[in-house]
């Protein structure tokens, strides 16, 4: 796990250094789609989902997500959000969005024994912060850790994103 979290820090940091200069970042009206791949600490797995982001005014984005949660730890999830972005340009080409949200989780719970798993459907919110790269006017990376608060199944998800922005 150590040599996968510096393997992964230091591709971003190769993509820092090697991004172009001129790009474009934030604006009303921005749209993007992409998909984003992490960590979820609930059932200590991996989870991957698929996003659509419109920025519809200066400083607020849309931002719903459809995704699931691989087994682990006899534990797997259908997840739908819909966050509330809030972007802020930093410097050319890099940004910081506080995120706040509605969550929906259905989380599958197998047992040794099928007639004993059961299914654990949750409504919950978003909260957490996340990270906006821009490599070219069309091509951005996200770096995201938010926590989704739920009856019995709350936990925090860590992400990586790529986006076509349109």
């Amino acid at each position: 796990m150590r040599k996968t979290r510096l393997a992964l820090w230091g591709v971003m940091a190769l993509l820092c250094c090697v991004s172009p200069l001129r790009v474009h970042a934030f604006g009303k009206g921005e749209k993007s789609v992409g998909v984003m791949g992490g960590f979820a600490t609930y059932n200590k797995g991996g989870y991957v989902d698929v996003n659509f982001q419109w920025e519809f005014a200066e400083h607020f984005r849309l931002s719903p997500d459809v995704g699931c949660v691989f087994q682990s730890h006899d534990k797997s999830a259908f997840m739908l959000d819909v966050d509330m972005q809030f972007p802020f340009r930093l410097v050319k080409g890099f940004g910081i969005y506080p995120l706040v949200g509605l969550t929906y989780n259905s989380w599958r719970v197998t047992q040794p024994d099928p007639d004993d798993s059961f299914t654990l459907n949750r409504v919950g919110g978003n909260f957490g912060l996340g990270f906006d790269l821009y490599f070219t006017r069309n091509l951005k990376m996200q770096v995201q850790g938010k926590y989704s608060w739920m009856k019995d199944t709350g936990g925090a998800f860590f992400g990586l994103g790529l986006s076509y922005v349109f």
